[in-house]
């Protein structure tokens, strides 16, 4: 008998779509079907096609046809999907990166002023605005059905960029992606249900700062801790300014010129912290209201002769070449929705911290430790 699939292309959206829109998992129908889930997922992704048996079962559960289904070969398809959107400030054409969270595809920028000082990365799509709202239209050669396993990872640890670029689940569906902010907006999308891990490190860089603030956010112990990196936290400056720097006390004769972080983020909180302790005003300090995004933002600054002094880990300034001064050791922790710990992407993220391969990447910066790297914290 000849098999109604071959000789046709495999639409992977109409799959995943169907399936979604009669409200069935992919392990589901993949039992329904009498096929692994590994390889219901490699049917929709485009990978296989299925045989006679499993082809007719597929049109049978999802209330199609098999030609419906798979499509023919000459038209090429092009995945859309609606999307909601974090930020509301991103025009059409914006390349965005996909996650399947809450029932929902959300969007993020791939690209931003935090991100592109490494240059360009891969994104999952291009951002189109219709009259019925937004919608995210699929890059070529890519497949939602593995995107629905990505998984977005927000925080302001540079190190963050090698855990989302390791190789971390290999055979796996899907991708870590870095959302690049501060840890007051890392924990709001957090919230919203906008990304599976948040990062955070509190204004004095303590453990137990970070687990007060999740137990301050999530009372009802609904998010688990996980530890990941400790840096170190100084004083970063342009080269010369050093010598003449003494301190936060410093920064209240006017002389020097600030690189402030953002509120919410760990930096400005700490920065706050120290000029209400020597009893002076945000705004008495040059440069206090001009905001970056990102320790690499601030560093940029410095280096342009744009400021004077800023915050940042030390791995950040001897790259860049700034003078540093240690104030102390910051404790970065990941949280992770419990809900989302059996995720397979998410488990294997977990695995590939607590792997020597990336642990030691880390540990090469300056300044850095992670040797509890992916130990689950016990909130008490």
């Amino acid at each position: 008998m000849k098999n109604p699939a071959q000789g046709l292309a495999l639409p992977v959206h109409k799959m995943a779509e169907k399936r979604r829109a009669i409200g069935i998992s992919q392990a589901e129908l993949a039992r329904r079907c009498g096929v692994t889930r590994q390889f219901m997922n490699l049917m929709e992704s485009g990978r296989v096609l299925p045989n006679v048996q499993v082809a007719l079962k597929l049109a049978v559960e999802l209330g199609s046809s098999v030609e419906e289904l798979f499509g023919g070969r000459e038209t090429e398809v092009v995945e859309e999907v609606p999307v909601r959107l974090p930020a509301e400030n991103m025009p059409a054409a914006t390349r965005i990166n996909l996650a399947w969270l809450a029932r929902r595809w959300v969007g993020h920028r791939a690209d931003t002023v935090a991100s592109l000082g490494g240059g360009f990365h891969e994104a999952d799509a291009l951002l189109v605005e219709t009259g019925a709202g937004w919608r995210a239209r699929v890059g070529r050669g890519k497949a939602l059905a593995d995107m629905e396993h990505n998984v977005a990872v927000a925080g302001c640890d540079p190190a963050l960029a090698l855990l989302a670029a390791a190789r971390i689940g290999a055979g796996l569906p899907g991708r870590c992606f870095w959302v690049n902010c501060g840890s007051g907006r890392a924990l709001e999308l957090l919230a919203g249900g906008w990304v599976h891990v948040a990062g955070l490190h509190s204004g004095d860089g303590r453990e137990e700062e970070n687990l007060r603030e999740v137990a301050r956010l999530d009372p009802e112990g609904r998010w688990q801790v996980v530890r990941f990196t400790r840096w170190e936290q100084g004083w970063m400056m342009r080269p010369g300014v050093g010598k003449n720097f003494g301190g936060v006390s410093h920064l209240g004769s006017g002389k020097l010129r600030l690189a402030n972080r953002e509120p919410g983020s760990g930096s400005r909180s700490w920065i706050d912290g120290q000029l209400r302790a020597m009893g002076l005003a945000g705004p008495v300090v040059p440069g206090y209201g001009r905001e970056f995004e990102s320790h690499w933002e601030c560093a940029r600054a410095l280096l342009r002769g744009e400021a004077d002094v800023a915050t940042g880990p030390r791995a950040v300034a001897e790259v860049a070449g700034l003078e540093f001064v240690p104030t102390g050791e910051v404790a970065f922790d990941l949280v992770v929705p419990r809900a989302l710990l059996a995720l397979p992407r998410v488990a294997a993220l977990l695995d590939g911290m607590r792997a020597r391969r990336l642990r030691g990447e880390i540990e090469s910066l300056p300044g850095y430790r992670a040797g509890q790297a992916g130990s689950l914290v016990d909130r008490g």
